[in-house]
């Protein structure tokens, strides 16, 4: 590869600028990283080190007479490619001005130069430790329209009055409410507990005294016992000096809507029995009510919904004229030991307080997908993104926590066992799937001759776990164990011992799922294989073909090494380092080093695939073979585990893999069933005997975890 074939360049005044045809690239190494280091699940953002000369002074980032003063520094994109294929897009982190000591310009000596460093966004989105606001705050904040007074009462305990995002709207009176409340819907941060029956006033922002389509207000509300009493937990006041109620009469099981005029005199009162069986305390309520004027009749709608309910409830009454503007809420209706927030106006009518997008958000987006959560969140961020796998079969989620934007990110992929890495060639996020990873076709297999040296292989612990342990965000948890496998926790020489892990997880229904979600990380815990964590590639010793396909896999693909062992070494690619090396005579050189996982914790079984098949731990040689013994008897101690008939399949015996040609019925004879097999030697080049009672495995057996 020839010094022209690569290229370093700079994002500013809108266009990508190539400073390698300027020699401004030093001699020390391009060094890119993208995806894991190991296999741990830290968020390691894509990254560029490289060295610029700055002889001229160019690259020194507070040079006013730089042509890059002003354009070139922080966050600047930059992105290195290979012929005409990006390898890697950052942000500039770091430029460092430096110079040899015997550094002159005029006359040249020495030599100066500027370190750069780049990170994906990764880097600049693991930066963000604020937690992101509740869902229910960001859909009230950026999906309702004409706000006229908005207090989530989200605030910090010891507050002094209620924080509004909307200008002119405020919160007068603040009694008997104390802010972060153990109570909250499952879409909000900590609300406000009522501790004496007169709570807060909230004074919307001042409209006109009237208005020709009406308004809209709600708020979401928790009660404790009702008693049989009577309960008004909406009080408003128009600008007009008219009034509007809704209230609770807990001893006639009836909601009760009333309007009056300035002059208290009543317009209608309406009441309307609760559904049969409806509970309002011990819930999360959302209430609303809408004044909407047509033909000179305005009509009042008050609607409740309750957390956990299918269904919108309503009752409502109507008056001659044109209503005015809201103009206060009294929260004073509330029984002791209540919880509130949301308090909302809008001033218009329709349906936006009460449409199911918004009651999604009020519990907090339980039960959308992984990949939904994700892209709605960097949707919410302003951020490129690419999701690659099924979204509708990723992991459904608990309602989205208060937390921070890589707090989000991790939860997501610990829920979905999903890998999370930075773009090549964007400054965007790829989320690949779990279902995206099971049985992958191979990008690229490798032998021998393509490599400057075998692969080390190593049999350790790392990454063994046999005690898992699944917690879910708000509670509960389910472990699962593997306490029979060479790998499992039983004391060696029998198992390697206890090697426990925890992941935390925030699942739709724990119930159902979070035992499936202990058993899948066990078993991706207990691979019985050695590792090769690094694969090192020299792609000037390769044939054009082959370094295409080197530089075609992607974080997340397969890699298979062929001819280095007696079976084909099979690895998931979690990351790599690839180091360029600038011109050297003319020439560039480049080495890649993939890091790896076994992939076979991703081989997983299909139903009704003939290359998936039930493995079997009761199975063993009835009598010993020779080298070259075809005809093996195969010995099960149940008549409910035996071998198909349908051939050919490979079974593994002590190392050797053998072709299973023909398998005859299972028969009942003393100390268990037998069936004779007739079986290809040696295929993986494994020649030996075969003692009695080895363990018969399939020898590529689907991983049925879930």
């Amino acid at each position: 590869m020839t010094a022209q074939d690569l290229a370093v360049e700079l994002y500013y005044d809108g266009a990508w600028h190539d400073i390698t045809a300027d020699d401004d690239v030093f001699t020390a190494p391009i060094v890119i990283k993208r995806g894991q280091s190991d296999e741990a699940t830290q968020l390691r953002p894509a990254s560029i080190t490289m060295q610029l000369a700055n002889d001229d002074d160019k690259y020194r980032t507070s040079n006013p007479v730089s042509p890059l003063y002003g354009k070139a520094g922080r966050n600047t994109p930059a992105r290195v490619s290979v012929g005409s294929t990006v390898r890697v897009v950052v942000e500039a982190s770091s430029w460092a001005a430096d110079q040899s000591q015997d550094f002159r310009r005029t006359p040249r000596r020495g030599k100066a130069w500027v370190d750069f460093e780049g990170g994906g966004l990764l880097q600049r989105v693991g930066g963000w430790t604020e937690p992101l606001r509740s869902p229910f705050y960001t859909y009230n904040t950026t999906e309702l329209t004409d706000l006229v007074g908005y207090w989530p009462m989200e605030d910090p305990r010891g507050a002094t009055s209620a924080f509004s995002p909307v200008a002119g709207a405020s919160n007068p009176t603040l009694f008997g409410v104390s802010f972060d409340s153990q109570l909250r819907p499952p879409g909000s941060g900590p609300l406000a507990d009522v501790v004496l029956a007169d709570a807060s006033t909230f004074q919307f922002a001042r409209g006109t005294g009237t208005s020709t389509t009406g308004w809209q207000y709600s708020e979401c509300v928790y009660m404790g016992s009702l008693g049989g009493s009577f309960f008004t937990p909406v009080n408003l006041l128009m600008t007009d000096g008219s009034a509007v109620s809704f209230s609770l009469n807990d001893s006639t099981d009836t909601t009760v809507l009333i309007a009056s005029d300035a002059a208290t005199n009543i317009r209608f009162t309406s009441t309307n029995a609760w559904p049969a069986g409806y509970q309002w305390a011990g819930r999360w309520i959302m209430l609303s009510v809408q004044g909407s004027y047509s033909g000179g009749t305005t009509t009042i709608d008050a609607y409740y919904r309750a957390i956990d309910s299918d269904d919108t409830w309503h009752v409502s009454g109507t008056f001659s004229g044109e209503p005015s503007m809201l103009y206060r809420a009294f929260c004073s209706g509330l029984p002791d030991s209540s919880t509130f927030g949301h308090v909302i106006g809008v001033a218009n009518v329709g349906t936006q307080m009460t449409n199911a997008d918004r009651f999604t958000a009020f519990k907090g987006h339980a039960g959308e997908t992984a990949a939904d959560r994700f892209a709605r969140l960097m949707t919410l961020k302003g951020l490129n993104y690419t999701i690659i796998g099924t979204a509708a079969d990723s992991m459904p989620m608990g309602p989205q926590p208060v937390a921070s934007f890589p707090d989000h990110l991790k939860e997501i992929i610990s829920t979905e066992d999903a890998l999370l890495f930075d773009d090549i060639d964007d400054i965007a996020l790829v989320l690949l799937l779990r279902n995206a990873r099971y049985n992958q076709d191979v990008a690229l297999d490798l032998t021998p001759t393509d490599l400057p040296r075998p692969p080390v292989e190593v049999t350790d612990n790392l990454g063994v776990h046999n005690v898992v342990t699944a917690s879910q965000r708000d509670g509960g948890d389910a472990t699962a164990e593997d306490s029979t496998s060479p790998l499992g926790s039983q004391p060696p020489p029998d198992g390697v011992g206890e090697e426990k892990q925890t992941v935390d997880v925030n699942l739709d229904d724990p119930d159902a799922e979070l035992a499936q979600e202990a058993n899948w990380w066990l078993r991706r815990g207990t691979v019985n294989l050695p590792r090769f964590p690094q694969v090192t590639v020299n792609l000037g010793a390769l044939d054009a073909d082959k370094a295409a396909e080197v530089d075609a896999v992607e974080v997340g693909d397969v890699i298979t090494l062929t001819g280095f062992r007696e079976y084909v070494i099979r690895l998931f690619v979690l990351g790599y380092t690839e180091t360029i090396r600038p011109a050297d005579h003319g020439k560039v050189r480049r080495t890649i080093t993939f890091t790896c996982a076994p992939d076979q914790q991703f081989v997983v079984g299909v139903w009704d695939s003939t290359a998936s098949r039930w493995d079997s731990a009761t199975h063993f040689l009835k009598t010993g073979v020779n080298t070259t013994d075809t005809a093996l008897t195969f010995r099960s101690l149940s008549s409910k585990v035996t071998w198909s008939t349908t051939t050919p399949y490979k079974v593994t015996i002590a190392g050797e893999d053998v072709t299973v040609t023909s398998m005859g019925a299972a028969s009942l004879v003393s100390g268990g069933y037998d069936q004779v097999a007739t079986v290809a030697r040696s295929v993986n080049g494994v020649v030996k005997s075969l003692s009695a009672n080895e363990p018969i495995r399939v020898a590529t057996p689907g991983r049925w975890a879930l």
